[in-house]
């Protein structure tokens, strides 16, 4: 971690962070507020689990490892509201590390959203399933034999809607996954 981190961990440990402005801000995290404790019937992930669970113990270290063969290293997530924790910004900066802009609804420009569609749809093939092992194994084996082939598509059309967002300055005439003139497929 960067000189001070821990400090800010600390303090989102305790409910308390003193940012550079001197202004202390201070929350609860219980049941009461909803903060801390995500129901199961709630679903999704707050930016407190995602910064206790995820950001700070998983993706901090593991962009870290990155930079030590990659200096130029910068992680990429999009705008979930978990992700965009107004002191998350401050963590990143103590950890030197770089953090992407990136537009609020950018499907196309996410290589993993078409992989989502591609698995419901192989997993699918032969009917719905309710028993969540048979579907868990479904999915799993999906995610097995996806091919590389495949994946590497995705990616290379990101280029492609890079381009087209570019060219209409960001406007939101953009026709998310397909190209200029091209109708759209549903696929089923």
């Amino acid at each position: 971690m960067g000189e001070g981190a821990e400090e800010v961990v600390k303090g989102l440990d305790e409910g308390t962070w003193t940012g550079s402005w001197g202004v202390r801000k201070t929350w609860k995290h219980n049941e009461a507020t909803g903060a801390f404790v995500v129901k199961n019937s709630r679903g999704g992930i707050n930016w407190y689990r995602y910064q206790k669970k995820i950001f700070v113990e998983k993706l901090l270290p593991f962009a870290r490892e990155c930079q030590k063969d990659r200096p130029d290293t910068i992680v990429q997530e999009d705008n979930a509201p978990a992700h965009k924790s107004y002191y998350q910004g401050a963590v990143y900066s103590l950890w030197r590390i770089m953090k992407m802009l990136w537009p609020a609804n950018s499907p196309d420009l996410n290589a993993i959203e078409k992989a989502w569609f591609y698995m419901k749809k192989e997993t699918t093939k032969r009917g719905p399933t309710t028993d969540k092992k048979k579907l868990r194994a479904r999915w799993e084996k999906c995610w097995q034999d996806l091919p590389q082939s495949k994946i590497q598509e995705w990616i290379e059309a990101i280029l492609h809607h890079v381009k087209e967002i570019i060219r209409l300055k960001g406007g939101n005439e953009y026709k998310e996954g397909r190209k200029k003139g091209e109708e759209k497929i549903t696929i089923y």
